[in-house]
């Protein structure tokens, strides 16, 4: 403060002489020249205070509060003390730029530029460059370079372009590039590039370009590109994001990526790339592959869902009704892609006095041949029920079919072709002797192995209409 009053007492001093210069008298010559004489005089003092002035600040450390507002600091080399202003610097602490601080149980200062211990705490005004240890937390309201060491807590209000290690939680306000590790949270109110790792969670609202992972859950609220891996659940705003995720990954925009969950994926947009999951996949738009139990896709552009049941909306979707030669009446639901779809059937049929009740599963595709014309091959496996609705021994009917259709209306197809089947049963009477199935009509091959094991197979067609 003292600098900046003499500068301007300077600059108070030399206007008036300046004006007096400016005067439009011209009386004498010798006033003139006195009066030239008097202006010289000042101007020569005003810029060498002034000089002297700028000089003095130049030697201290700049430090950027804010971005309007910018403050100028002394720098000392050392300092230490056991609560501010208990200490070598005493109340002038907060206009004071330390290389090296020793902060017995707490500390308040200007900046850091070197290293500096606290017991507890430590708050700085302005910048830190350099490192920090504290046995509590660090909080900065300036720009952070360089590391951060706390028990519990670090807080940058201004950048923060440091490796910040905490046993608690590190929060930063404004951009951060860094590598944040806490016990607990990370937490970015603004953009942030770099790795985050945390025992519980990493929340970002802002930008997050990076690597996040977490114990149990990363949040992004706005675009992110990366990899993000956690315990249980990853929601990210996509962009190029991949997830790895021990329950459920969410990703809302468009993203290209992939996403790995032991429960569920969900993207609300348009995802380009792969979804794995132990359970569910949805995407509103997909272009890759979705593999798992049950998956959803509400439109999709280029790939094919892989899994136990398949639903596109804009997909593949059929509904059989045929015969053939071992159940006699059959109908069959497709669902999921031309590429690759879902077959549940249901049939029934009579053979030696025996009612034949089966119900199964299969996978099939379908290859266009031209606009009306087209080749399906199936194949089914059903459980075939004798004399009763659920035969509880092994007693199965394996279909691999072969089938030619023709379109001759807009939803309406006729379909026929040849199969290969195979019977496997595993049926005993009540004193545990094999008993012949009746599924096959007849046989090509036929073998009754050690465990009680029949095997049979025979060729056979089926025929039917399509809806």
């Amino acid at each position: 403060m003292k600098r900046i009053s003499s500068i301007l007492i300077t600059t108070a001093m030399a206007l008036p002489v300046a004006l007096i210069a400016q005067a439009p008298e011209a009386s004498k010559s010798s006033e003139i020249a006195r009066d030239d004489n008097t202006q010289s005089a000042w101007s020569t003092q005003s810029i060498l205070s002034t000089q002297s002035a700028w000089n003095t600040h130049s030697s201290d450390t700049l430090i950027l509060k804010s971005m309007d507002d910018t403050i100028y600091m002394k720098s000392r080399a050392f300092q230490i003390g056991f609560v501010t202003p208990l200490g070598s610097n005493g109340i002038n602490s907060g206009s004071i730029s330390n290389n090296v601080s020793v902060n017995l149980l707490a500390g308040y200062a200007g900046g850091s530029n070197g290293v500096e211990f606290s017991g507890l705490g430590s708050v700085l005004k302005g910048n830190m460059t350099g490192a920090q240890f504290a046995g509590l937390g660090n909080i900065v309201h300036g720009e952070t370079k360089g590391a951060q060491f706390s028990g519990l807590f670090s807080i940058g209000l201004g950048k923060t372009k440091a490796a910040q290690f905490s046993g608690l939680l590190n929060i930063g306000l404004d951009t951060i590039k860094a590598a944040q590790f806490a016990g607990l949270l990370n937490m970015g109110m603004d953009e942030v590039k770099g790795a985050q790792f945390a025992g519980l969670a990493n929340i970002n609202t802002g930008k997050t370009k990076g690597f996040q992972a977490s114990g149990f859950s990363n949040i992004n609220t706005d675009t992110t590109t990366g990899l993000q891996i956690t315990g249980a659940v990853n929601y990210a705003h996509g962009n190029k994001v991949s997830q790895v995720g021990g329950f459920v990954n969410i990703t809302e925009g468009d993203n290209k990526g992939f996403q790995l969950a032991g429960f569920m994926n969900i993207n609300t947009c348009r995802h380009s790339g792969t979804q794995v999951a132990g359970f569910l996949n949805y995407a509103k738009k997909l272009k890759g592959v979705q593999i798992g139990v049950f998956n959803y896709v509400d439109s999709l552009e280029n790939g094919t869902p892989v899994g136990f049941l398949s639903f596109v909306k804009n997909g593949y979707s059929t509904f059989e009704i045929g015969s053939t030669e071992t159940l006699y009446g059959v109908m069959s639901f497709k669902t999921g892609t031309k590429k690759f779809y879902n077959i549940l059937s249901v049939g029934g049929g009579y053979r030696e006095g025996f009612s034949l009740f089966a119900w199964g599963y299969g996978l099939g595709a379908f290859i266009p041949v031209s606009n009306k014309i087209g080749l399906s091959i199936d194949g089914i496996c059903y459980q075939v029920n004798e004399g009763e609705w659920f035969t509880k021994r092994l007693n199965l009917l394996n279909k691999l079919n072969l089938n030619v259709s023709w379109l001759i209306a807009k939803h309406l197809s006729v379909y026929g072709g040849l199969s290969w089947n195979v019977t496997v049963s595993d049926i005993t009477d009540d004193y545990g002797d094999p008993v012949d199935a009746h599924i096959a009509p007849f046989s090509l091959f036929n073998e009754i192995y050690e465990d009680h094991l029949e095997v049979k197979m025979y060729p056979g067609i089926s025929a039917g209409i399509r809806l």
